[in-house]
């Protein structure tokens, strides 16, 4: 949609409103109040003066609800629900004006009884576009069926620790979900081509009003909850890495920075290179704060991943974002190191204007993947000569899940070979199979399996549990432990390897407490709402493939 006669002015004029979703609270009578427009009054004493901005990005319970419905449009399209959020800051009731998303709009009759009191969390959505281009983004609010945790600051303070490394992981995936059978119906094809062909059983689909940029603001916003709100000031460095840039000229990491309030003296930009964009740029964040520049990074992985409909790449293309903190704060994993393999190899390449990407088939795979991912995680061990026997938890770059199976048994890292060699298994990040190949944020989104998950299940058998150690042979776990090491790949088409490496801190136990089971945010209803699946054309049309005219 777009907003008729609004020009940018009026963009310029609403951002702060509508990425900080800003409040009112007088100092003297500690009224907190909510208005499109600045207030010198409170409306509740009536006094000028002592008004002070706050954030209303916090969760709350719906007021009210209904829904505004466009006659000539697909439900799937046209209909918004609305409303009002109501939440309690500092013992004050505040009611918020809003747009709720994720929710599925019923055919008539619509109850609004059944969504009053429902709990209701802030998320980064598009709200509109104007005519010269610029896309409005702003802050909805999305259901929290069920009860779940709050996140919150795993330590009150910040504390710096020995070495830096990455101190949150945050994520943002979407609600909904096309199966493998689905698009293999719509394709006429065997579903054994994508669930064993490529390991992937269905893809994720981003919401109409997402896209890259509200995925790297939702996975920062994610980040931050685990640490102290003074951490904020201590980022000096955001970095957005993507394929699927909602602006050609103009980047999106000024919208993560803008969203979360962050100082303007910072280093701001989007990175290019394919599904390494984001993994080239820890390097150099590591480096940066070994040397005094900045204290804290947001290095984001977000894409809204495309092939040409039918291709072979559109069978498993999904969307989501991820955000690795990089500090010299709260450290949970230490940076080991990372080394590359770079050369350039034209296996996958979209041209200018192009709609959609292209690949160089032969020199897929073989020539590409693996071999340079594999040069760049050899370096890396060698450098720090660290056996992949010593390796507690890995993952890598996964365009597909059979690809991420490969490598895995390259290293002796699947379970067959470690059980061989009498050690317990390694647990791997493989996230593709639920939500397919998300491109920039494919294996940052594979440490958060890893990382943000408490207790790792495998199926062994009792007495091979019981022989290799395990507590409980009845049901093996794992779980990451001081000093535990972790390996982590990437791949970039173009093309270059990367592979870091980190260890386990004593801070990890508590963070692992403060954080919400990536399981449980990748399927369960308790967190999302429950997936949605949706068709193959719906997919289509919210990744904007098919243009609402």
């Amino acid at each position: 949609m777009v907003i008729e006669g609004y020009g940018l002015p009026h963009y310029i004029r609403t951002v702060e409103l509508r990425h900080r979703l800003i409040g009112y609270l007088h100092t003297k009578c500690g009224e907190i109040f909510f208005s499109s427009k600045k207030r010198e009054f409170c409306p509740r004493c009536g006094k000028i003066g002592y008004i002070k901005k706050i954030s209303l990005v916090r969760e709350g319970i719906i007021d009210s609800i209904s829904i505004n419905r466009e006659k000539k449009q697909e439900k799937w399209i046209g209909n918004r629900a609305v409303g009002i959020v109501k939440m309690e800051i500092n013992g004050k009731k505040v009611r918020v004006p809003t747009e709720f998303s994720d929710i599925v709009i019923p055919d008539l009759p619509f109850l609004p009884s059944k969504w009053i009191n429902q709990s209701v969390e802030p998320t980064a959505r598009i709200l509109d576009h104007n005519p010269e281009g610029a896309i409005y983004y702003g802050i909805k609010f999305r259901p929290v069926l069920m009860s779940r945790e709050i996140q919150f600051p795993f330590l009150s303070k910040l504390i710096e620790s020995e070495k830096p490394g990455i101190s949150s992981i945050g994520i943002s995936l979407p609600r909904y979900r096309t199966t493998a059978d689905e698009i293999a119906r719509a394709f006429q094809i065997d579903p054994n081509y994508i669930i064993k062909g490529l390991g992937v059983d269905e893809v994720s689909v981003p919401a109409w009003d997402q896209d890259t940029g509200t995925f790297a603001v939702d996975a920062a916003l994610d980040a931050v909850t685990r640490l102290p709100p003074e951490f904020i000031k201590t980022i000096g460095m955001i970095v957005v890495g993507t394929e699927s840039k909602p602006y050609s000229v103009k980047p999106t990491a000024t919208n993560v920075q803008s969203f979360l309030g962050i100082d303007d003296d910072i280093i701001c930009y989007d990175a290019e290179f394919a599904c390494i964009a984001a993994g080239m740029q820890i390097k150099s964040a590591i480096a940066l704060i070994q040397s005094g520049e900045i204290d804290s990074a947001l290095i984001i992985g977000a894409d809204v991943s495309q092939g040409k409909p039918g291709d072979p790449l559109d069978m498993d293309t999904g969307a989501g974002g991820a955000c690795f903190v990089i500090s010299k704060y709260n450290v949970i994993l230490e940076y080991i190191g990372m080394h590359y393999s770079v050369g350039d190899h034209p296996d996958f390449m979209r041209r200018a204007g192009s709609a959609y990407p292209k690949h160089g088939y032969g020199l897929t795979g073989a020539p590409s993947y693996f071999a340079y991912q594999e040069s760049a995680i050899k370096k890396t061990l060698k450098k720090y000569n660290i056996h992949p026997d010593n390796i507690k938890a890995a993952t890598f770059h996964q365009p597909n899940y059979n690809f991420l199976k490969k490598e895995v048994k390259k290293f002796g890292l699947d379970s067959e070979s470690r059980i061989k060699n009498e050690l317990k298994p390694c647990i791997i990040g493989d996230p593709v199979r639920k939500i397919g190949n998300t491109y920039s944020a494919a294996t940052m989104l594979g440490m958060a399996a890893i990382v943000n998950e408490p207790i790792h299940y495998f199926q062994i058998d009792e007495a091979t549990a019981e022989r290799l150690g395990f507590e409980n042979p009845k049901k093996p776990t794992l779980k990451l432990e001081p000093k535990d090491i972790i390996l982590a790949g990437w791949y970039g088409s173009g093309a270059a390897g990367g592979c870091a490496l980190f260890k386990v801190t004593k801070n990890y136990s508590d963070y692992i407490e403060c954080t919400i089971p990536f399981s449980r945010r990748l399927t369960k209803a308790d967190y999302t709402g429950g997936n949605k699946y949706v068709s193959l054309l719906t997919r289509y049309f919210h990744k904007g493939m098919i243009k609402d005219q």
